[in-house]
Order: structure tokens, then C-alpha cells, then sequence
């Protein structure tokens, strides 16, 4: 199984649509795995708001999606959060296998 993308995605304060604009993701994600789902995926998470606008962290690690909730580091960051550690929990809410589309909730702990 062959498997490489980039994506770009928004993030918010809350859930609504009509909430506030906090940052945006983006990053990169192939196959680490011949036999089984899973992938490798590096993602950053860029702040548009005060008073973290223009800060980012990075993550990196296996995001198996055969697993429900999974946690992968930090591995940089820049601006107001240089010195910061954490890490991210991933969970799938929904995954679309034929068109390779997924709703994944993010919930980042920094600190700092």
C-alpha cells in the first residue's frame, strides 16, 4: 500500500463553525506499514491569534489508525513556545477509507 499526502487544515476555540479563528494545521503523512493501517505524520500547528500569532509547534510520530486515541511529541517549536514541551492526542471521529478522508479531533497539551 502506497500512501502520501500533504494537508491543510484550520483550527478553532470551540467546535462551532462560527467560533473564532485560532491557527491553522498542515503537514505531511505516508505509509509505515506494509501489513497493517498506519502512517507516519508530521504536522504543524501555526497560531493566528493574539498573542500567539506567528508561533508554531511541530509533532511527529506513527499515527496508527487502527487505534482510537493515539499521542505523538513535540518536536519543535518556535516564538512564544521555543522552550515548550507536550504532546497531542489524536482521535478518530469518522474515516472515509474509499475517498481517504478522516475527521480527526486534536487535543494539544503544551508546556510551558
Amino acid at each position: 500500500m502506497n500512501l502520501e499526502s500533504s494537508f491543510v487544515s484550520t483550527f478553532k476555540k470551540t467546535t462551532s463553525p462560527q467560533s473564532k479563528l485560532v491557527g491553522r494545521a498542515q503537514g505531511l503523512y505516508g505509509s509505515a506499514c506494509q501489513h497493517q493501517l498506519a502512517i507516519i505524520m508530521s504536522m504543524s500547528f501555526v497560531f493566528v491569534d493574539s498573542p500567539n500569532n506567528g508561533s508554531c509547534i511541530s509533532l511527529f510520530g506513527n499515527n496508527w489508525s487502527i487505534v482510537h486515541v493515539r499521542k505523538m511529541p513535540f518536536v519543535g517549536a518556535t516564538c512564544v513556545f521555543l522552550l515548550t514541551s507536550g504532546y497531542a492526542i489524536a482521535q478518530t471521529h469518522r474515516a472515509y477509507f474509499k475517498s481517504g478522508d478522516a475527521i480527526v479531533g486534536c487535543n494539544v497539551i503544551v508546556v510551558y
